[in-house]
């Protein structure tokens, strides 16, 4: 399986991230400390075969900007939910994390 990459504009900056799937429930893949999206390489292919899926790379991996203010939790899952809501990937979610 390939990952096509996209990206997001947030108000603190660009992300990059990938839906693949079509199917219920939704599924969003959040990467610890600095986990790209191929961490989930091993997973995402049977995954996706039955759930639609989001993951993304957060501020400072890869293509995403360089973050302009701390990655705590608070700031962290506030540029997740507004990538969600710009991206159009709608709840409820089962969020799948790692690290």
């Amino acid at each position: 399986m390939r990952i096509e990459k996209y990206k997001v504009e947030t108000p603190k900056g660009t992300l990059q991230y990938n839906i693949s799937g079509n199917g219920k429930p939704n599924i969003v893949l959040i990467n610890g400390g600095s986990g790209p999206i191929e961490g989930w390489m091993k997973i995402l292919p049977a995954i996706s075969e039955s759930s639609s899926v989001f993951s993304y790379n957060r501020f400072g991996v890869a293509g995403s900007d360089k973050p302009k203010e701390s990655q705590d939790g608070f700031n962290i899952v506030n540029t997740l939910r507004e990538a969600l809501t710009s991206v159009g990937f709608k709840p409820p979610f089962l969020l799948a994390g790692h690290s």
